[in-house]
């Protein structure tokens, strides 16, 4: 990109590698300020590269999108009065910069041919905190959690308001930037409403996370020619699933995932769809209902339910008992240090004449 960045090739800088991708630190020569610069694969099939490409368009265009001043959303149950005063830069990742074509569109970089997109460079993912906590065997705290669930939904309430649907929430895709929870990975995000087919390359999904009736459609579209309309819905249950595993620190389907494709090798992930799109109950773990009793009533009420008529968005979920009778407290352990509807603290300016 004209030498404008440097990109941390090594062990230390290396952030994530994903099925087009791969993530590393790096950093703006001219100031010195730290970035993440996403670089989509090269060395691959041009069926892929296409894919590659309209993944990277998608990416830079939501991300613009997705920083432009919130409006209030038509359908009613995709806004709250707690959103009210929501900046878009307090949820979600902020682009700053990406390669181009040579008519200055979202492209193929004119200096090397390769796609990048720089963004802010975030401290860790909730999936990060995870791993650290489960490696120590020592569970967030009921404050933690809360505060957590609050930013979680808060994130997701915003991105429906916005119009788009994630399909693949989960706790490696909201990463903590300086105390903030913000939303990553949306190059596979669609419009509320669109028509959705499996054949779409650039459609990524996560079965352990993934809701029923995503699971009946990926099992269906093996038969026919089926699409599934893109709906709040389907984050809402990767929502749930997010949060219980603040609790359990491990994906709460991942256990009968592996058992069944243990048991059935090649078929079992099949197998696993198959019995989560048939699933008549709410599958919240029994940890969940010993640590909290209010947080149990969220997913059962509101979350995790099973028929999707009757979940609710996650902007209806802001006002659940769990989270609106509540203050939320923060426990110095916890990286989340500030929720998105609160305003930074300034340092106080030293008065005149004072020692410096």
């Amino acid at each position: 990109m004209s030498g404008k960045y440097s990109i941390d090739m090594s062990k230390a800088g290396f952030l994530g590698r994903g099925s087009f991708c791969t993530c590393h630190k790096g950093m703006v020569v001219e100031t010195g300020e730290l970035v993440a610069i996403k670089v989509y694969k090269s060395s691959q099939p041009d069926f892929c590269k296409v894919t590659a490409l309209m993944k990277h368009e998608r990416c830079v265009s939501v991300l613009q999108k997705l920083q432009e001043p919130f409006e209030q959303p038509a359908d009613t149950k995709l806004w709250n009065s707690q959103m009210d005063a929501l900046k878009p830069a307090r949820l979600f990742m902020r682009l700053l910069d990406h390669s181009k074509d040579m008519n200055g569109e979202p492209g193929y970089d004119t200096d090397d041919g390769k796609l990048y997109v720089v963004t802010e460079l975030a401290q860790q993912s909730l999936q990060d905190y995870l791993s650290k906590r489960r490696l120590a065997y020592a569970p967030p705290s009921k404050e933690t959690v809360r505060s957590f669930t609050k930013a979680i939904i808060m994130v997701m309430a915003g991105l429906h308001a916005k119009g788009f649907v994630h399909l693949d929430m989960k706790p490696e895709n909201l990463m903590i930037f300086d105390g903030r929870l913000k939303l990553i990975d949306v190059d596979g995000c669609v419009e509320i409403g669109t028509s959705i087919s499996l054949d779409d390359e650039s459609i990524s999904f996560s079965p352990c996370y993934c809701s029923p009736e995503w699971a009946s459609f990926v099992v269906q579209n093996g038969e026919e020619d089926y699409e599934i309309s893109a709906a709040p819905d389907l984050d809402v249950w990767s929502v749930g699933c997010t949060i219980c595993e603040l609790v359990t620190l491990e994906a709460i389907m991942r256990k009968n995932c592996n058992k069944l494709t243990s048991k059935h090798g090649s078929k079992g992930k099949l197998k696993f769809m198959t019995w989560l799109g048939g699933l008549k109950c709410s599958p919240v773990p029994a940890a969940v209902q010993e640590f909290d009793a209010e947080l149990l009533q969220l997913m059962t009420k509101c979350l995790l339910v099973c028929p999707q008529s009757e979940r609710l968005t996650c902007a209806e979920a802001l006002d659940s008992p769990y989270l609106a009778g509540h203050e939320l407290q923060r426990r110095k352990s916890s990286p989340l240090m500030i929720q998105a509807y609160e305003e930074e603290e300034e340092e106080p300016e030293a008065e005149p004449g004072a020692n410096m």
